[in-house]
């Protein structure tokens, strides 16, 4: 009897000891937290982000900033800018800093991971995939910018840009988000002939 007391005991250990080695679920949120808020402010693209823009931050002759009325849960700051010439908006989150230029190449190249190949649904319920290089960054120059765009191409959407933009301003480096129309270069700054001589 002793015997068998001594080994119930030693199993019943066991299993406290074994039971707690066991791993614990993840309760941690998903690390994808931009996928759906660039997701949400796309449908809002054809409304010049009326539905997500917030209070006037700031004014100028050529621009106008909105506050963002939406946000990725990591990000540091977020707008909208409404450019008078041409007329066009960006919405734009600022997602990371840092004097660290590892650290900011791994969020840079995981922010590129989150949004190229994802699905975007506009509010008209028509979806596209965003598709588009990886610009890779390089210490020896200043910044690195991969544009993504929709795919298949749309004529009504052949502008819409989704940008991840590493940039470098003393002392720190900065990671940014932008959504916006890109104009044509020669309506932004138009060409002037110069005769040959």
């Amino acid at each position: 009897m002793n015997f068998m007391r001594k080994m119930f005991f030693t199993l019943i250990i066991l299993q406290s000891i074994t039971g707690s080695t066991q791993p614990l679920v993840s309760l941690k949120k998903s690390p994808n937290t931009l996928r759906p808020v660039v997701e949400q402010v796309a449908r809002d693209f054809y409304q010049n982000f009326n539905n997500i823009k917030g209070d006037t931050l700031n004014q100028s002759e050529e621009t106008i900033e909105f506050a963002s009325r939406i946000a990725p849960p990591d990000a540091i700051s977020t707008s909208i800018t409404k450019y008078l010439q041409p007329y066009s908006y960006t919405w734009e989150a600022t997602m990371f800093k840092t004097e660290n230029y590892e650290e900011a190449v791994e969020k840079y190249k995981n922010y590129y991971r989150q949004l190229n190949g994802a699905k975007l649904t506009f509010y008209d319920k028509t979806s596209y995939n965003l598709s588009g290089r990886y610009d890779e960054p390089d210490e020896g120059r200043a910044f690195a910018s991969s544009i993504l765009q929709l795919n298949p191409s749309n004529n009504n959407l052949q502008l819409f840009k989704v940008e991840i933009a590493l940039s470098y301003s003393l002392p720190e480096w900065t990671v940014k988000v932008m959504i916006y129309e890109k104009i044509a270069d020669d309506q932004i700054r138009p060409t002037i002939e110069v005769p040959m001589r």
